[in-house]
């Protein structure tokens, strides 16, 4: 079984399809890849809505594109089956302001240094829908070529797997160390699970070489306190006058959920002593 078998079932021509293998060169863009694809499809639109010049040609011709993401050597995982419904030119500044891809230009993702290109309508199908994420193929000839026309290729399908692999478990908390490029488009399941944890948590500016120490009880998570420190420190006045870009995210302790408010500051003051925030980090006290 192939990729063009599945497409003739669903009375899709072969020759018509363009199969795209996406994979990012700038580091940070691609680290955070699988959850742009799952969970921000705005931004993903804007990513492969605008091509080099050569691929821009092929799409043009194509009525329909099937995406894949490079995420092994030789092996493509299957993103979307899409109808290519038009195209318009627009310029590269008309693109910088659109908010989709600013999302992309805060994680490194620079588009061909053009005066205008061809921007791409292209509408996600319910052919093969249900393996997103779940099918893998094997990419044929040489990677640096990551366009192919389906009909003139061979792609066997190496598994379908039935969890998807654009969408990864949380890590045990202890394990969680998310950078400031991961937290802001990370997987949605993340978010849910960062919203029940309290406890103290870590905060190292990169920049710097520094550590703040912070807490989230009663009201408050994780997620709720870690946002808040995204829009320029939150609370914390010497974090407020740090870049949240360089943050790196970690948790120190996992407290009860009915943990009495001193308890909790106990634990808080005891992990700035141990760690050295307030002296030689960034908290105010």
């Amino acid at each position: 079984m192939e990729l063009n078998d599945l497409l003739i079932k669903q009375g899709i021509d072969p020759a018509k399809v363009l199969v795209l293998r996406h994979r990012p060169t700038e580091r940070e863009l691609n680290r955070v890849f699988p959850a742009l694809v799952s969970d921000h499809h705005d931004a993903f639109d804007a990513y492969q809505a605008t091509q080099n010049p050569t691929v821009e040609k092929a799409m043009a011709k194509a009525t329909h594109i099937a995406s894949f993401y490079g995420h092994k050597p030789g092996k493509a995982l299957f993103l979307g089956l899409y109808s290519r419904d038009g195209q318009r030119t627009i310029t590269s500044a008309e693109f910088a302001e659109m908010a989709a891809y600013q999302k992309l230009w805060e994680h490194g993702h620079r588009p061909t240094a053009r005066e205008d290109f061809l921007y791409f309508t292209l509408t996600p199908t319910e052919a093969l829908a249900k393996w997103q994420g779940k099918m893998v193929v094997s990419w044929p000839g040489k990677e640096v070529g990551w366009h192919r026309w389906a009909g003139n290729n061979v792609f066997p399908i190496e598994a379908i797997t039935e969890q998807s692999q654009l969408v990864e478990e949380i890590p045990h908390w202890k394990q969680v160390r998310l950078t400031w490029a991961e937290l802001t488009m990370f997987h949605k399941s993340w978010e849910r699970e960062l919203s029940r944890w309290r406890g103290i948590y870590y905060i190292f500016d990169t920049a710097q070489s520094k550590g703040y120490v912070g807490s989230a009880g009663s009201e408050n998570n994780i997620w709720q306190r870690w946002s808040d420190h995204l829009k320029k420190g939150g609370d914390a006045k010497k974090l407020r006058l740090c870049d949240p870009r360089n943050f790196v995210f970690t948790i120190l302790e996992i407290t009860n959920h009915e943990m009495p408010v001193d308890e909790l500051v106990a634990i808080e003051t005891n992990w700035k002593l141990r760690l050295n925030t307030v002296q030689g980090g960034l908290n105010d006290n």
